[in-house]
């Protein structure tokens, strides 16, 4: 009989247990909030957004509308342009992401939706808050958690987004963009101080030189063309300030490119990089005899530094001539590697010349 009242006494618990935890964890959200079904911007607030700010974590990005340039200049990478397409999708996202219902009005809930790391904040010309979204994780359905601004009310959006928090990869990284075949002339200079200066009347002439050349050869129409086409778009990887040492010992070993396009607008481009360093180390080996002797190598003790490029167009108000005094920048390596090393190799062997016919004597 104890044991039959136990029983019913420990379920009686029991039920009473799992009332009490749905009724603490249960939403007390109404039915319907009036915002679902609704843009989570209209698209007229969107329409007078002059600034967003993104925070990820640790980092804080701020893009300000330029309306002279129509771009987004980034605030936190030295007013640099963003990327316009990832500007224009973010956009397209905010347009489209509707609010589909109340995830849950809970507080302890929602303290589990990872809030409080991912903000977009988007501001009129007015300094005005348009929209406070605080980002939460994304759904197992491939959709979004949001909230607005502190808002105990967590809604499920359409369709799921996240803030990048690396700045530069929100930048547009492209320094110049040309068409090779608008390339008229170019002038070289060499690592060991030695120019070459060339020119064609049209993208289908070949390259001529009033340079004089070593004896036996002529100019390579080939890799000159393939150098220069490598800088028909010129992009950064990286930026870096501009007392950075890597930057400033660049300086020290560089070359250079002049471009001349149809239009004569033109171009000054310097790549550089600290040289590797190299010493002699002693290093035991084995001899034919078998014995353990100590010799001399050289080894690369520091590797080379960074690629760093600078352009500086003709024309004095070209944006990119002020973007150089902003910030350092880093390019490929590639574009530094592959560039000519010597005049030798813009050059070709010239055929021989062609011998002269023997006269014929003529027969009586």
């Amino acid at each position: 009989m104890n044991l039959k009242i136990l029983s019913i006494s420990t379920l009686v618990l029991a039920v009473l247990a799992t009332i009490t935890y749905f009724v603490k964890n249960a939403d007390n959200s109404a039915p319907q909030d009036p915002r679902v079904g609704q843009a989570i911007i209209a698209n007229e607030a969107l329409n007078s957004v002059t600034t967003f700010e993104m925070i990820s974590g640790n980092e804080s990005m701020t893009f300000v509308k330029d309306d002279a340039s129509a771009q987004w200049l980034l605030q936190e990478q030295y007013n640099l342009p963003a990327n316009a397409k990832q500007i224009a999708d973010l956009i397209t996202q905010l347009k489209d992401a509707k609010l589909e219902r109340v995830a849950s009005t809970n507080p302890a809930r929602i303290a589990d939706f990872g809030f409080g790391i991912d903000y977009i904040n988007l501001l009129n010309a007015n300094g005005d808050s348009v929209l406070s979204l605080d980002l939460g994780r994304e759904t197992d359905s491939g959709k979004q958690l949001v909230r607005y601004g502190q808002e105990n009310v967590a809604f499920i959006a359409n369709d799921a987004f996240t803030v990048n928090g690396d700045p530069t990869s929100w930048l547009d990284k492209t320094l110049l963009e040309i068409s090779r075949d608008d390339i008229r002339s170019a002038a070289f200079t060499l690592p060991d101080g030695q120019t070459l200066a060339v020119s064609r009347e049209s993208d289908t002439a070949d390259w001529t030189t009033s340079d004089p050349l070593p004896a036996g050869k002529q100019l390579d129409q080939g890799a000159i063309t393939r150098a220069l086409n490598r800088f028909a778009k010129v992009s950064f990887t990286s930026l870096a300030d501009l007392t950075d040492p890597e930057a400033l010992a660049a300086k020290a070993n560089s070359r250079s490119l002049s471009l001349t396009l149809a239009d004569s607008s033109s171009y000054d481009i310097t790549l550089g990089r600290r040289p590797e360093v190299r010493v002699m180390k002693d290093v035991e080996t084995t001899n034919d005899a078998g014995e353990t002797v100590t010799e001399q190598r050289e080894d690369v003790e520091t590797p080379a530094g960074p690629v760093f490029i600078s352009i500086k167009s003709a024309k004095t108000d070209d944006p990119i001539n002020e973007y150089m005094t902003r910030t350092a920048y880093q390019a490929g390596a590639f574009l530094f590697t592959n560039m000519p090393q010597t005049l030798d190799s813009l050059l070709a062997d010239a055929p021989e010349p062609e011998p002269e016919p023997t006269p014929t004597t003529p027969t009586e």
